[in-house]
C-alpha cells in the first residue's frame, strides 16, 4: 500500500513537472498551490515538505529549517475540528504541547520579546543553487504576536434593563441655565412704591391742631375731635392678575408683584383673584376650573390690577381680548362702590384713554418709576374718589 501511495505522488510530481515545463493545463504554480497542497497531504517531517515544494517548482520558497510552532499551526489549519480554537497536535520532535483551553478571542496580547524555540527567520534565506541573497517575501517571515483570551466578553447593560430593575438613572446635565427674574422696578424703591399702592389714609390716635383751630376761629360748631390721618395699609388689598394672551410675557412680574404685595399689607390680607378678558366675565380663587363672579372688595379697599387693560391685542383673539367699554364699565363699578382702582401696568399712562386716566391710578412697570410718581398717581385716584 505504501508503494501506491508514493507511486501516486509521483505520477502527481510528474504531472506537476509537465505542467509547469509545458505550460499546459493551469499554466504556472504559485505559493498558494504549495500551501494548498500542504493543507490536503499533511506532511509529518521537512524532508516530505521539501520533496512538496521541488515536485512544485517552489523550493527556494522552503527554508532549511522550520520552526516547531509553523509546523504546529500548518497542521492545526489543515485539520476538519470545527473549533480551530481547541486543537491538538503533535510537533515532530520534542515533548508534546499543553492543550489549551478554548476561550472567544477578546483582546490582543502583544509578544514583541524574542522566544528560544522560535529561531530568527528575518534575514534572507541562500538560494538552493548557493547564489545570491534574494528578497525575504512577507509570507517567510514569522509572526511576532498572537491572539490570546483574556476572559469573555463583558454583558452591556441597556436602559430597558435599568429601567426594569428599578435602578435610578443618571440625571441628565444640561448647560442651560434658568435665568434670573429682574424686578421691574429698583430694589431700593420697590416696597415704598408698593406701600404707596396698597395703603389708605385712616385716622389716627393723634389730634389735628390745624383743622381743630380753623373751626374754632370759624365759630364752627365741633362734633367730633379731629384726628390726623396717615396711610396705613390694615385695610388690606384684592390684586386682580391677568392670565390673558397679552400679559403672558409677564408672568414672572405678577410672581414677584403678589409676593411683594402680601409683604406689604400681609398675605392674610391679600385677595389674589384671576381672570382673562376682564375681572368682570368671571374670577379665579383656587380651583383653576371654577369660575366665580367678580365682587368689589369692601368699601375703602385698594383694587390693584396687574394688567394692560386689553391694550395689547394678539392676532386671532377675538373676544378673548376685553374692549375699552368693558373695561370702562367694570372700573365705574369697583369706583362706585368705594375703592380705588391702580393699574400696575408695562405701558405708560399717556397710551390709555383720558377717561380711564381719570378713574384710575397708572403705575408703570418700569425703573424709572419712582416713588412720587407712585404717590401722586394714588393721591389723584383718591381726589376723584372723594370727590363729591
Amino acid at each position: 500500500m505504501s508503494g501506491g501511495v508514493a507511486g501516486h505522488g509521483v505520477g502527481a510530481g510528474a504531472g506537476a513537472g509537465r505542467g509547469v515545463g509545458a505550460g499546459v493545463g493551469r499554466g504556472e504554480l504559485f505559493l498558494g498551490d504549495l500551501v494548498r497542497a500542504m493543507a490536503e497531504l499533511k506532511p509529518a517531517d521537512l524532508a516530505t515538505l521539501a520533496a512538496m515544494a521541488a515536485l512544485l517548482g517552489q523550493s527556494g520558497r522552503v527554508p532549511t529549517a522550520v520552526p516547531q510552532s509553523h509546523a504546529v499551526r500548518a497542521a492545526g489549519r489543515g485539520s476538519g475540528s470545527g473549533d480551530a480554537r481547541a486543537v491538538r497536535t503533535e510537533p515532530v520532535s520534542g515533548p508534546p504541547l499543553r492543550r489549551t483551553p478554548a476561550r472567544p478571542p477578546l483582546a490582543v496580547a502583544a509578544e514583541r520579546a524574542p522566544r528560544a524555540d522560535r529561531p530568527d527567520l528575518s534575514g534572507p534565506p541562500e538560494d538552493e543553487h548557493g547564489g545570491a541573497e534574494r528578497a525575504v517575501l512577507l509570507a517567510d517571515r514569522p509572526v511576532d504576536f498572537s491572539l490570546t483570551a483574556i476572559g469573555g466578553p463583558a454583558p452591556q447593560a441597556t436602559v430597558a434593563d435599568e429601567v426594569a430593575s428599578g435602578a435610578e438613572l443618571p440625571a441628565r446635565r444640561t448647560n442651560a441655565t434658568p435665568l434670573s427674574h429682574e424686578p421691574p422696578w429698583k430694589g431700593d424703591w420697590a416696597r415704598g412704591i408698593m406701600f404707596a399702592v396698597a395703603a389708605t389714609p385712616v385716622a389716627s390716635r393723634e389730634l389735628d391742631q390745624r383743622a381743630l383751630l380753623r373751626g374754632v376761629a370759624g365759630g364752627q360748631a365741633l362734633r367730633a375731635v379731629p384726628r390726623r390721618r396717615r396711610f396705613s395699609t390694615r385695610r388690606g388689598a384684592q390684586l386682580l392678575l391677568d392670565h390673558g394672551p397679552g400679559m403672558a410675557p409677564f408672568r414672572d412680574d405678577g410672581v414677584w408683584l403678589r409676593d411683594l404685595v402680601g409683604s406689604i399689607a400681609g398675605r392674610d390680607r391679600v385677595e389674589v383673584l384671576r381672570f382673562r378678558g376682564a375681572p368682570g366675565r368671571g374670577v379665579v380663587r383656587q380651583d383653576p376650573l371654577t369660575i366665580d363672579p367678580y365682587r368689589p372688595p369692601p368699601p375703602g379697599t385698594p383694587v390693584i390690577l396687574f394688567s394692560d387693560l386689553g391694550r395689547m391685542r394678539p392676532p386671532f383673539a377675538g373676544r378673548g381680548v376685553a374692549g375699552p367699554l368693558e373695561w370702562r364699565a367694570f372700573v365705574h363699578a369697583v369706583a362706585h362702590s368705594g375703592c380705588p382702582v391702580i393699574c400696575l401696568t408695562p405701558y405708560e399712562s399717556a397710551d390709555y384713554p383720558a377717561v380711564l386716566r381719570k378713574k384710575v391710578a397708572f403705575v408703570p412697570l418700569d425703573r424709572r418709576v419712582s416713588l412720587r410718581h407712585a404717590r401722586e398717581a394714588t393721591a389723584r385716584a383718591r381726589g376723584w374718589l372723594e370727590s363729591p
